[in-house]
């Protein structure tokens, strides 16, 4: 029986922190991109929060701004890295719709978009690299998996303060998916796939 991923229960929830530490090894994780000009909303999006909710966040930079799928932890070697592009190459989909207008909360100091409605098409996407993963050897590896988010900024001091709320939705649709390093504060993709197939549970929804 293939495992399903955690949803986030209420407004603190473990999360993986990614903030640039010059003591942490690379983190590796897979996430879909999002791109110009919805990563700049997204950025004003973070300032705007920033300032309304008096944090004082590390924001994500443009360039870096993604929807976190699933962590496969720090340090990893070159063949896990290897395993993990060849999974990634296992999952056909075509483009799809994501809204995010959920603001919360992640232990750790994270401030996060998510959907209310969970963005069926988007959970579709997230079930089904779950299942190709547990049925792999990169299954081991993985070290969280949590509902699909967009990281707005973090701010360890404020966070604790910060009380889910509905917001304005943004919508807008996926177009590829990435198997991303970061380090000290820099983002490589070692591989990054074009969604331009067909997958009947997508398309369904």
């Amino acid at each position: 029986m293939s495992r399903q991923p955690a949803f986030a229960k209420n407004d603190q929830t473990s999360f993986p922190f990614e903030e640039p530490s010059p003591i942490r090894d690379p983190h590796l994780f897979y996430a879909l991109l999002v791109e110009a000009p919805v990563n700049v909303m997204l950025r004003r999006r973070a300032e705007h929060y920033n300032r309304e909710l008096g944090l004082r966040g590390w924001l994500t930079p443009t360039d870096q701004i993604h929807i976190t799928l699933m962590g496969l932890g720090d340090g990893k070697e070159k063949r896990v890295v290897e395993i993990a592009r060849h999974v990634g190459l296992l999952i056909q989909a075509a483009p799809f719709e994501v809204c995010f207008d959920r603001l919360s909360a992640f232990g750790g100091g994270a401030l996060v978009l998510r959907s209310s409605d969970h963005s069926p098409t988007l959970q579709a996407f997230w079930r089904k690299l779950s299942a190709v993963i547990d049925d792999s050897p990169l299954q081991p590896f993985v070290t969280s998996s949590l509902e699909p988010h967009v990281t707005l900024l973090r701010d360890r001091q404020g966070m604790p303060n910060v009380r889910e709320k509905i917001v304005e939705p943004i919508s807008w649709k996926v177009r590829s998916f990435a198997l991303i390093r970061s380090y000290q504060g820099k983002y490589e993709c070692p591989a990054i796939w074009q969604l331009t197939g067909q997958d009947d549970s997508l398309a369904g929804m």
